[in-house]
């Protein structure tokens, strides 16, 4: 009995543990299954994840590919237009640098030519000359009409090298023979100390040019003449030159009658002689038609006294006429048809027709 009992608390001991171990067993089983399961599930969630943000990814690439696109496009429409600007002004630069080169070669040039001109004596009165004729020619000036220039064979007559009518039968004279030997002395100085002497004497000798033109008798009354005489420069260089050098020398020079003028300042006042001129022929030409319009008034008068005078005598005619071959005719008339009424009541024969 207690053997029998003892084996059956063992069967239970070992059944219960049996139990348990399959319990456990099953437990883990379950444990494995819902891991591989969640597993699952999650590979699965992962997976459509995955998926779906490869989807936005791809997606956002494509929009972020279209607007880089879009960007490269726009950068390389503006660099094409940078490069074909930048080829534009290129090819202004080689023209330009080809012009300024032009530009230098004639300015190299003519500076030289001006160079030789001024040391030549003959030269530089002729250079003077030849300028006061340009601005002549562009102010409209005409020789003969507008001013006259004194020739070759009275060049040491004393006599103005240039001489403007003006309205009113008023005259100005201009002297063209400036002291150019000073200036190229100043151009060819070596060195700034001798520059400012050669500017001094430079200066020194446009003042005693414009004394000695003021003596020259320019300005005569009898002739006549404006009470001021015109002495040109024929550089606007050197004209700004001896002004800055000298600053009272324009009031000197007007003190003593004597206007100075540069090319511009030629031009300025040669227009204005030429307006006044004109304006002074259009209101001589308006005097002389107000004169032939006085004229005219005094014969038209003249004309309608004369036709009032004609159609008094035409209409003295007419009541003349008009009383002749009226009254006069009815008066003479009236016998005849007395005659006529005898002849008719006494039946005598008609005269004989002369025209038969």
């Amino acid at each position: 009995m207690p053997g029998f009992v003892y084996g059956f608390i063992f069967g239970a001991l070992f059944g219960g543990c049996l139990a348990v171990v399959l319990l456990l067993l099953r437990q883990r089983s379950a444990d494995r299954q819902m891991k591989d399961a969640f597993a699952a599930m999650a590979a699965e969630a992962l997976d459509a994840n995955s998926k779906r943000l490869t989807e936005q990814v791809a997606s956002s690439l494509d929009s972020k590919k279209q607007l880089i696109d879009q960007s490269v496009s726009s950068a390389n429409e503006r660099m094409e237009q940078i490069r074909r600007l930048l080829q534009h002004v290129e090819a202004d630069r080689k023209q330009d640098f080809g012009k300024l080169s032009a530009s230098v070669a004639s300015l190299t040039l003519t500076a030289g030519e001006l160079h030789k001109m001024l040391a030549s004596t003959q030269r530089r009165g002729a250079w003077g000359e030849r300028m006061a004729e340009d601005v002549l020619r562009l102010a409209g000036m005409q020789e003969g009409i507008n001013y006259t220039k004194q020739s070759g064979d009275q060049a040491e007559s004393g006599r103005p090298d240039f001489t403007f009518s003006l309205p009113n039968d008023l005259k100005v004279n201009m002297d063209v023979k400036f002291p150019l030997e000073r200036y190229k002395a100043y151009l060819d100085a070596d060195s700034d100390q001798v520059r400012a002497d050669e500017l001094k004497h430079l200066t020194a000798a446009v003042r005693s040019h414009i004394k000695d033109v003021s003596k020259r008798g320019y300005i005569d009354p009898k002739v006549p003449t404006v009470p001021y005489v015109i002495v040109f420069i024929p550089s606007e260089q050197i004209y700004s030159l001896v002004l800055e050098a000298q600053v009272d020398l324009m009031d000197e020079a007007l003190a003593g009658k004597v206007v100075l003028a540069g090319p511009l300042t030629l031009y300025a006042m040669l227009a204005v002689i030429r307006q006044a001129a004109e304006s002074a022929n259009v209101m001589k030409a308006a005097d002389e038609v107000m004169t032939l319009l006085s004229q005219f008034y005094k014969q038209w008068q003249k004309y309608n006294d004369a036709v009032d005078n004609l159609g008094q005598r035409i209409e003295s005619v007419s009541s003349q006429y008009k009383v002749v071959s009226t009254t006069r005719s009815n008066q003479l008339q009236r016998p005849l048809d007395s005659i006529e009424e005898i002849r008719n009541s006494r039946s005598l024969p008609k005269g004989q027709d002369d025209t038969d």
